[in-house]
């Protein structure tokens, strides 16, 4: 009979399991966090997309539908450092025509994890 360990692997190496952690961003330092939802030229989306999602404060990249065509969740230790990466990095790309910054003020539930009210 398998261990559970062992089974657990087999279900891991065959792609039905996937094992997520949820990290209290702030004990590392991130306390400010903001959705970023921005109009890129169509021909520019994949690249742009890709460029933005090797930044080490981009949690998430994808490209939407609507009224923008890419969302960006960053991470950053504080206002200052969302604003220089939105000045510096998003301001910088060539293809950017708007963005819209939806700042998270407080996050209720993440990966499935409902959190107890900080309210």
């Amino acid at each position: 009979m398998l261990t559970v360990r062992r089974r657990v692997e087999r279900l891991v190496d065959g792609q039905f399991l996937r094992l997520a952690t949820e990290v209290d961003l702030a004990r590392l330092g991130v306390h400010a966090e903001a959705l970023l939802w921005i109009n890129v030229a169509p021909g520019a989306l994949e690249p742009t997309g890709k460029r933005l999602s090797r930044h080490a404060q981009v949690r998430f990249t994808a490209a939407t539908t609507g009224t923008s065509n890419l969302l960006v969740a960053v991470a950053a230790t504080d206002l200052s450092t969302l604003y220089q990466f939105l000045s510096d990095t998003v301001g910088a790309l060539d293809h950017v025509s708007a963005i819209d910054v939806a700042p998270i003020l407080t996050g209720v539930k993440r990966t499935g994890l409902v959190r107890p009210s900080s309210l």
